[in-house]
């Protein structure tokens, strides 16, 4: 079976990212898609290099880390996330060129469907609707985490020690509060 064939055999719109997908769509991307499998404890993604690719999880768990200290040589890491099926990553450096802001390592042996950028560059050259439902659903995903991560940081300042106001209504704000809001809110419209 070649790797087109295995990409229709998993019928994509069973997976969140292809939910709206119709079979013209499902066939566009399975033109460009492919099955990767990576042995246990095998890094797929490295925080700080560069790659283009959108990964979807098929079969398996990987976990998402992040070194503190990369200039260390023994850096201490913060898992961020355990991803399994049908969960997608690299889809910030995939749609932003920038370097991978976490590793994804695979837990045990897994098996990913992979796109990269420059077949997908293509199909939005050639005006695919299904490049175009990619960007959408991704972004949706991307603005759920947003709002998972709005939560967690107002729970997270709700429950710290001492009181904690906003400079907007005459009262103190701590420090680590402020530059924290100052990274996350840079050049941000709010």
């Amino acid at each position: 079976m070649n790797a087109n064939e295995a990409v229709q055999s998993l019928q994509l719109k069973s997976i969140p990212l292809f939910a709206d997908f119709n079979e013209t769509d499902c066939r566009q991307i399975a033109d460009v898609a492919s099955v990767v499998t990576f042995d246990a404890e095998k890094l797929i993604l490295k925080q700080g290099q560069v790659s283009r690719d959108l990964w979807i999880v098929l079969e398996g768990v990987c976990e998402v880390s992040r070194s503190l200290d990369t200039a260390m040589p023994d850096p201490k890491r913060i898992v961020l996330a355990t991803l399994e099926s049908p969960s997608h990553f690299g889809d910030m450096s995939f749609f932003h060129p920038d370097s991978h802001s976490a590793d994804v390592r695979a837990v045990g042996n897994v098996t990913l469907l992979k796109i990269s950028y420059g077949d997908y560059k293509e199909l939005v050259n050639d005006g695919v609707k299904a490049a175009y439902k990619i960007a959408y659903n991704v972004t949706v995903a991307m603005a759920r985490r947003l709002r998972h991560m709005d939560d967690w940081i107002a729970e997270m300042v709700a429950d710290a020690a001492g009181p904690v106001h906003d400079t907007n209504t005459s009262g103190l704000l701590r420090p680590e509060w402020t530059s924290f809001r100052e990274k996350v809110f840079d050049r941000w419209n709010l």
